[in-house]
């Protein structure tokens, strides 16, 4: 069982070479590994870690300058330590405050990682989480700091001939000064490392699809919790149920009608739609902290990009999971996990009222026929 901490650590993500600046404030567990926060740096920032990354720290130990990352001898990179290794315990303090996060060698995002302080853990919180922040993320793969002050360049004039091509790049609904800290979505890092290490060759698990006896699913334990919800009780909860717990808040209109109903007429047949619905939001909640598919974080990041909120873009890419898990439940069949990322990758690039509309006609009965 992983070591609950008591402390959390609170460091301040810079983005070096962009002006005014971006930034994040977050706060992470001080148990955190190096791998772990990477993840969370990642998360809050709004990259898709699709390219390699690497802290360059002192160790305070030794006084020697280390690279923490990903070791990789096909990428010459010789040296780097593991960094699911390495505790930031071990090398951040007061004395010690500072590293430089490197993300995407090609493009040489440099951040500035600042320890700030110790704080004592809020029960009340989940963790990491993201307090403060100024500016939106540039688009991966524009050219770093450089190529990014031209695409800013060229998309504030809209008469210029690269316009339209930089449009298409940064998408329309990109705007350099947004940011809300409400819409970031931290992932299990645990889960991403799986993703990244080898797996000796175990099929990808998107193949299965999870829950198929979701039928058979009682509504007490969930009535129980959402007692606790409703109540305020939710502190205390497991990693899981706090998981359910916040997707429950999200949805209050839904579960209080349907688990009222069944507290006050316990011989009616039981409404599980509230339990697929949690189902539908955990299962892509997860595919999206572990990275796999890849094409559901492109698929989400396009989605915010064009307007959506966090909690939109995982509806969006729930309802195509949830009909192919439909029809693999109802006709027997396997999950249709390569249609699933076909249609994320097909997907993407319409707006997200396009494609509801797509799935509302798909769905139709006259269409069906």
């Amino acid at each position: 069982m992983a070591k609950r901490s008591l402390e959390v650590y609170q460091f301040k993500i810079t983005l070096k070479g962009i002006r005014p600046p971006v930034w994040r404030r977050i706060q992470v567990p001080e148990t955190y590994s190096f791998w772990d926060l990477h993840v969370a740096i990642q998360d809050a920032m709004g990259w898709l870690d699709s390219h390699l990354h690497s802290f360059h720290v002192t160790n305070p130990a030794t006084g020697t300058l280390e690279t923490i990352g990903i070791p990789d001898d096909e990428w010459g990179s010789r040296g780097i330590q593991p960094g699911w290794k390495k505790k930031i315990a071990e090398y951040f303090s007061s004395l010690h405050p500072r590293a430089c996060y490197v993300y995407d060698p090609g493009d040489d995002w440099e951040h500035d990682v600042v320890y700030e302080k110790t704080l004592p853990r809020d029960d009340r919180e989940f963790y990491p989480r993201c307090i403060a922040g100024r500016r939106s993320t540039p688009p991966e793969d524009c050219g770093g700091p450089w190529g990014y002050a031209n695409l800013l360049k060229v998309l504030e004039d809209p008469s210029d001939e690269q316009y339209e091509e930089a449009l298409e790049w940064a998408g329309d609904a990109f705007d350099p000064e947004c940011f809300n800290k409400n819409e970031i979505l931290f992932s299990d890092p645990r889960k991403r490392l799986e993703a990244v290490l080898p797996d000796d060759g175990e099929t990808d698990r998107t193949d299965e699809a999870p829950g198929s006896e979701w039928k058979e699913l009682p509504l007490s334990p969930w009535m129980e919790l959402w007692e606790k919800v409703r109540s305020g009780e939710s502190t205390h909860l497991e990693p899981g149920e706090r998981k359910i717990a916040r997707i429950m808040e999200e949805h209050k209109e839904i579960f209080t009608e349907a688990l009222e109903k069944a507290r006050t007429n316990p011989s009616a047949e039981e409404d599980i739609g509230p339990l697929f619905h949690v189902l539908i939001h955990m299962t892509v909640e997860d595919q999206i902290e572990k990275g796999k598919p890849r094409e559901v974080l492109h698929f989400y990041e396009a989605m915010k990009q064009q307007g959506s909120t966090r909690h939109e873009a995982v509806h969006l890419a729930g309802s195509l999971w949830a009909t192919l898990f439909l029809e693999s439940t109802y006709e027997k069949k396997p999950f249709g996990a390569r249609t699933y990322r076909s249609r994320l990758k097909q997907l993407k690039d319409m707006k997200p009222k396009e494609i509801w509309e797509l799935l509302k006609k798909e769905q139709s009965p006259e269409t069906k026929e």
